[in-house]
Protein backbone atom coordinates (compact mmCIF):
# COMPACT_ATOMS: atom_id res chain seq x y z
CA UNK A 1 0.00 0.00 0.00
CA UNK A 2 1.39 3.37 -0.96
CA UNK A 3 1.76 6.48 1.16
CA UNK A 4 -0.47 8.22 -1.35
CA UNK A 5 -3.44 5.96 -0.59
CA UNK A 6 -2.82 6.34 3.15
CA UNK A 7 -3.00 10.11 2.63
CA UNK A 8 -6.24 9.75 0.65
CA UNK A 9 -7.84 7.83 3.53
CA UNK A 10 -6.62 10.38 6.08
CA UNK A 11 -7.98 13.24 3.97
CA UNK A 12 -11.32 11.43 3.54
CA UNK A 13 -11.69 10.90 7.29
CA UNK A 14 -10.94 14.60 7.89
CA UNK A 15 -13.43 15.59 5.19
CA UNK A 16 -16.10 13.49 6.94
CA UNK A 17 -15.23 15.15 10.27
CA UNK A 18 -14.05 11.86 11.83
CA UNK A 19 -11.09 11.96 14.20
CA UNK A 20 -8.53 9.57 12.69
CA UNK A 21 -4.92 8.44 13.04
CA UNK A 22 -2.89 5.75 11.30
CA UNK A 23 -1.91 2.81 13.59
CA UNK A 24 -2.37 4.63 16.93
CA UNK A 25 -4.14 7.65 18.30
CA UNK A 26 -1.79 9.64 20.49
CA UNK A 27 -2.96 12.51 22.70
CA UNK A 28 -0.84 15.10 24.42
CA UNK A 29 0.26 14.17 27.93
CA UNK A 30 -2.66 14.48 30.32
CA UNK A 31 -5.28 14.89 27.59
CA UNK A 32 -8.15 12.46 27.28
CA UNK A 33 -8.68 10.86 23.85
CA UNK A 34 -11.63 12.23 21.86
CA UNK A 35 -15.04 10.76 22.68
CA UNK A 36 -15.10 9.06 19.28
CA UNK A 37 -12.07 8.31 17.12
CA UNK A 38 -10.76 5.88 14.49
CA UNK A 39 -7.44 4.12 13.97
CA UNK A 40 -6.41 2.63 10.63
CA UNK A 41 -4.21 -0.33 9.75
CA UNK A 42 -3.95 -2.68 6.78
CA UNK A 43 -3.22 -6.17 5.54
CA UNK A 44 -1.83 -6.63 2.05
CA UNK A 45 -3.14 -9.58 0.03
CA UNK A 46 -1.28 -11.55 -2.60
CA UNK A 47 -1.38 -10.19 -6.14
CA UNK A 48 -4.15 -11.86 -8.09
CA UNK A 49 -3.07 -11.11 -11.64
CA UNK A 50 -0.25 -9.77 -13.79
CA UNK A 51 -1.66 -6.24 -14.19
CA UNK A 52 0.36 -4.94 -11.24
CA UNK A 53 -2.74 -4.55 -9.11
CA UNK A 54 -2.21 -4.81 -5.37
CA UNK A 55 -5.12 -5.60 -3.09
CA UNK A 56 -5.30 -4.53 0.52
CA UNK A 57 -7.80 -4.85 3.34
CA UNK A 58 -7.84 -1.54 5.19
CA UNK A 59 -9.19 -1.85 8.72
CA UNK A 60 -10.72 1.19 10.39
CA UNK A 61 -11.31 0.54 14.08
CA UNK A 62 -13.62 3.04 15.75
CA UNK A 63 -13.88 3.65 19.47
CA UNK A 64 -16.49 5.71 21.26
CA UNK A 65 -17.52 6.64 24.78
CA UNK A 66 -20.71 8.05 23.30
CA UNK A 67 -23.80 6.01 22.37
CA UNK A 68 -23.57 3.10 19.88
CA UNK A 69 -25.46 5.18 17.33
CA UNK A 70 -22.45 7.51 17.01
CA UNK A 71 -20.37 4.64 15.58
CA UNK A 72 -23.28 3.58 13.36
CA UNK A 73 -23.58 7.09 11.93
CA UNK A 74 -19.84 7.20 11.29
CA UNK A 75 -20.08 3.80 9.54
CA UNK A 76 -22.85 5.12 7.28
CA UNK A 77 -20.74 8.16 6.34
CA UNK A 78 -17.78 5.90 5.48
CA UNK A 79 -20.07 3.52 3.56
CA UNK A 80 -21.43 6.43 1.52
CA UNK A 81 -17.96 7.92 0.90
CA UNK A 82 -16.52 4.57 -0.29
CA UNK A 83 -19.54 2.85 -1.94
CA UNK A 84 -19.49 -0.96 -1.98
CA UNK A 85 -20.72 -1.22 -5.56
CA UNK A 86 -18.74 1.47 -7.36
CA UNK A 87 -16.02 2.41 -4.91
CA UNK A 88 -14.19 5.71 -4.95
CA UNK A 89 -11.53 6.01 -7.64
CA UNK A 90 -8.56 8.23 -6.76
CA UNK A 91 -5.25 9.17 -8.34
CA UNK A 92 -2.42 9.78 -5.89
CA UNK A 93 0.25 12.47 -6.23
CA UNK A 94 2.67 9.84 -7.60
CA UNK A 95 0.19 8.92 -10.35
CA UNK A 96 -0.92 5.58 -8.90
CA UNK A 97 -4.63 4.82 -9.19
CA UNK A 98 -6.68 3.19 -6.46
CA UNK A 99 -10.27 2.08 -6.06
CA UNK A 100 -11.51 2.02 -2.46
CA UNK A 101 -14.64 0.05 -1.54
CA UNK A 102 -16.62 -0.41 1.67
CA UNK A 103 -16.61 -4.15 2.46
CA UNK A 104 -18.30 -4.78 5.83
CA UNK A 105 -18.32 -3.98 9.54
CA UNK A 106 -18.31 -5.75 12.90
CA UNK A 107 -19.36 -4.50 16.31
CA UNK A 108 -17.45 -5.58 19.42
CA UNK A 109 -18.17 -5.58 23.11
CA UNK A 110 -15.19 -4.69 25.26
CA UNK A 111 -14.58 -5.20 28.97
CA UNK A 112 -14.92 -1.47 29.65
CA UNK A 113 -18.72 -1.03 29.59
CA UNK A 114 -18.45 2.64 28.57
CA UNK A 115 -16.28 1.93 25.54
CA UNK A 116 -17.84 0.87 22.23
CA UNK A 117 -15.87 -0.57 19.30
CA UNK A 118 -16.54 -1.11 15.61
CA UNK A 119 -14.34 -2.52 12.86
CA UNK A 120 -14.96 -1.26 9.33
CA UNK A 121 -13.21 -3.07 6.49
CA UNK A 122 -12.40 -1.38 3.21
CA UNK A 123 -11.00 -3.12 0.13
CA UNK A 124 -8.35 -1.20 -1.78
CA UNK A 125 -7.26 -2.12 -5.29
CA UNK A 126 -4.20 -0.13 -6.30
CA UNK A 127 -2.27 0.08 -9.55
CA UNK A 128 1.10 1.67 -8.83
CA UNK A 129 3.19 3.71 -11.22
CA UNK A 130 6.76 2.45 -11.59
CA UNK A 131 9.26 5.00 -10.27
Amino acid sequence: MSEGVLAVIGDAMNEMGLDYAFMEHITESGENPPKTYFVGEYQELEETDESGKEETIFILTGFSRDKWIRLEKAKEMIKKYFPASSGRIVTTESGSVAAIFYENSLLFRVEDDDLKKIQINLIIKEWKVEE
